[in-house]
């Protein structure tokens, strides 16, 4: 209880937020926000879920998003909500992606799961009837199913969705879903060819996982989408392209920094990626691979 008061004390006097403006014709963000001192997460955030359902200003909106983040430090969104998935569906991830070349910035949006029945369709629309993803499924994509947005000019912003999903013998479950607002600030970027910096975390989420990178290494001659080397870290990140056993050749390296929350069951995956091309092994890589301690 004591790190909900910190947390809230130092959120409302943080420079540039005003408190009157929160509470300005807003009874469900004051609702949202009696219950959060409460300790009622689930049901502070069913108040924020009918505050995006009002009309809302860039203002109002922007605090929304704003007391979203400050409800997920309670214990990294996973009280946020108490409704549960249904027996035929594993689990369900919704993620966020940033992608980074030399040459330009992208998005991606994904949804993706695991059924033990399988699913026939799934579909995510932002408040309150635009939809955003589509896709019905084939038997055999059911079980291990995906939906991508990819391409995209501008990541997928802040506010409420519906997630629905129906099982392959037609049984409907459905969520509110709240995103939070685009990171505004690039944590992973390229220092040169072969390495590249992460800003340390600044926010306040000390309740969730720490971010962990993710390397892949793509052959670009054989028309493969899977890696052909990947590797994964959580402590110890390194900055530096490691020593491949690889031939002669031009690869496409890319390096993802991920965050994980949570909505209750649903996973959530910030994700930032730098990716571009590699001539392998055309330098020695030993002398830049990091130095074990």
């Amino acid at each position: 209880m004591m790190n909900r008061w910190v947390f809230l004390t130092l959120w409302l006097f943080w420079p540039g937020t005003v408190l009157a403006a929160w509470f300005s014709g807003s009874d469900a963000l004051t609702s949202a926000h009696q219950k959060l001192l409460e300790g009622n997460t689930a049901e502070s955030f069913d108040a924020m879920v009918e505050a995006w359902q009002q009309e809302n200003g860039p203002t109002e909106k922007r605090h929304l998003a704003d007391f979203l983040s400050l409800a997920i430090t309670e214990d990294c969104g996973r009280s946020l909500s108490t409704l549960s998935l249904p027996s035929w569906l594993q689990n369900i991830v919704i993620r966020r992606e940033t992608v980074q070349t030399p040459n330009r910035v992208f998005y991606h949006f994904s949804i993706y799961g695991n059924s033990s029945t399988g699913v026939s369709s799934v579909s995510f629309s932002a408040w309150p009837d635009q939809s955003v993803l589509h896709s019905n499924f084939s038997d055999d994509e059911s079980r291990d199913f995906k939906l991508d947005y990819d391409g995209l000019s501008r990541a997928i912003k802040a506010g409420l969705y519906k997630l629905e999903v129906t099982s392959s013998n037609g049984e409907r479950w459905s969520s509110s879903i709240l995103i939070t607002q685009p990171e505004a600030i690039q944590s992973i970027s390229w220092k040169d060819s072969r390495s590249w910096r992460i800003a340390p975390p600044t926010d306040l989420k000390g309740t969730c996982p720490r971010p962990f990178l993710s390397m892949n290494l793509y052959s670009q001659n054989d028309g493969q989408t899977a890696p052909i080397w990947s590797e994964e870290k959580d402590k110890n990140l390194p900055t530096a392209l490691p020593v491949i056993d690889v031939p002669d050749g031009q690869y496409w390296f890319s390096v993802a920094l991920i965050e994980r929350r949570w909505q209750g069951p649903i996973l959530f995956e910030e994700v930032q990626r730098i990716g571009r091309s590699v001539d392998l092994p055309d330098v020695d890589l030993q002398q830049l691979s990091p130095r074990r301690q």
